[in-house]
């Protein structure tokens, strides 16, 4: 057929399935030269400017796919798609040169999806630890901020005037983190005090907990809300603050857990990332078992090849490579405020615990992952 572009919509929307089946067979060329044509007489269709994006990204190009990305939202400011996969493309993708405003866009991007999703169901909504959670959660809500109704709700995680992150001990983690055979160390005392608290009233009050788990854990991600300016500023005093440590590698993903008091936690997986910064945040009172509670990290990491989502969400394939390997484990007891720091390739899963009843007792660990890993 012809790949003139037409006045009527017809053909426009025929060249666009043409456009869609390039990209289907690995066409990216042609598939974008037919996005371009499409937009010479249309160019206010948020929807081509969001494909010509994926395009873009696809052939390597991700400043012009963030732009093209941008013009769409532009469009289309609520579309819910787009920012999602904006606010991705910036925190996985953007490059250094981006500074500061990479984080800020790609958390301003996921605070609108959160707030545009809220309340559009999941898996496991009436799974019995969800039920009690989101009880526990309302009555909080109810008290702290005199909320009637479960609506989307964000408690303060703006920036704070001091340095999130405590500068102590910096000489000791860098020596011990360069000569540790499997790169793993512990640094007691990661924030200050207010953001410590901050960070715990957000974790509270904001209705970010989307996913929901059925070992008895509830997961926050940064298209869920987990997108706020503290844990941006968090991110830049921890790379200022350990510069040996993180290198060049930026903050790539997030994410939040929330448990319940005795059931289960993560399995055993790895990370797809370079350096794994995981940090405890709920109070030492909470924890009834205080040897335990914390994180089990083995000595061995994912072999060479293998791809991200056959070692996570595979506990037992896990443990039958672990066990192949012959692989040494080291359990480190929860603390508050401890962060866990190691390679992030190495096999690693929740300790088992036991916590106090109660919201706020809920033990809560946030996971911040600098560096794109290759495979």
């Amino acid at each position: 057929m012809s790949e003139r572009i037409a006045s009527s919509d017809a053909p426009v929307d025929a060249v666009l399935r043409q456009a869609a089946a390039h990209y289907q067979a690995g066409r990216l060329a042609e598939a974008e030269a037919l996005y371009r044509q499409v937009l010479v007489s249309q160019p206010n269709r948020s929807d081509v400017h969001a494909g010509l994006a994926l395009i873009l990204f696809l052939r390597g190009r991700t400043p012009q796919a963030i732009d093209a990305f941008r013009r769409a939202l532009q469009i289309n400011p609520d579309d819910t798609d787009t920012l999602y996969k904006l606010g991705n493309l910036l925190l996985r993708d953007g490059g250094p040169e981006m500074g500061r405003e990479r984080i800020e866009e790609s958390f301003s991007c996921f605070l609108r999806h959160a707030r545009l999703t809220f309340g559009r169901g999941g898996k496991g909504a009436q799974m019995p630890h969800r039920v009690k959670h989101d009880r526990e959660q309302m009555e909080y809500l109810a008290r702290t901020y005199g909320l009637r109704e479960w609506n989307f709700h964000l408690a303060d995680g703006e920036r704070i005037r001091p340095r999130t992150v405590n500068a102590v001990n910096v000489a000791k983690a860098t020596e011990e983190w360069n000569n540790s055979n499997s790169r793993i160390i512990v640094i007691d005392n990661l924030l200050g005090e207010e953001a410590l608290e901050k960070l715990r009233r957000y974790c509270w009050g904001s209705t970010i907990w989307r996913e929901t788990h059925p070992e008895g854990y509830l997961t926050a991600m940064p298209e869920h809300g987990l997108a706020c300016p503290l844990i941006a500023q968090i991110d830049e005093d921890m790379r200022a603050t350990y510069p040996a440590i993180l290198g060049v590698h930026l903050l790539r993903y997030l994410w939040a857990f929330k448990y319940d008091s005795r059931l289960s936690g993560v399995g055993t997986h790895a990370d797809p990332s370079v350096v794994t910064f995981n940090f405890w945040v709920t109070a030492d009172e909470a924890n009834l078992d205080p040897e335990h509670g914390g994180l089990t990290v083995w000595n061995v990491a994912t072999p060479p090849g293998l791809k991200t989502q056959e070692y996570i969400g595979d506990t037992a394939g896990c443990q039958a490579y672990l066990a192949r390997a012959g692989a040494k484990s080291v359990t480190i007891p929860y603390r508050s405020n401890r962060a866990v720091v190691f390679s992030s390739d190495l096999f690693h899963e929740t300790d088992r615990m036991h916590f106090k009843e109660g919201y706020t007792n809920r033990r809560i660990n946030i996971t911040m992952l600098y560096g794109r890993r290759q495979g």
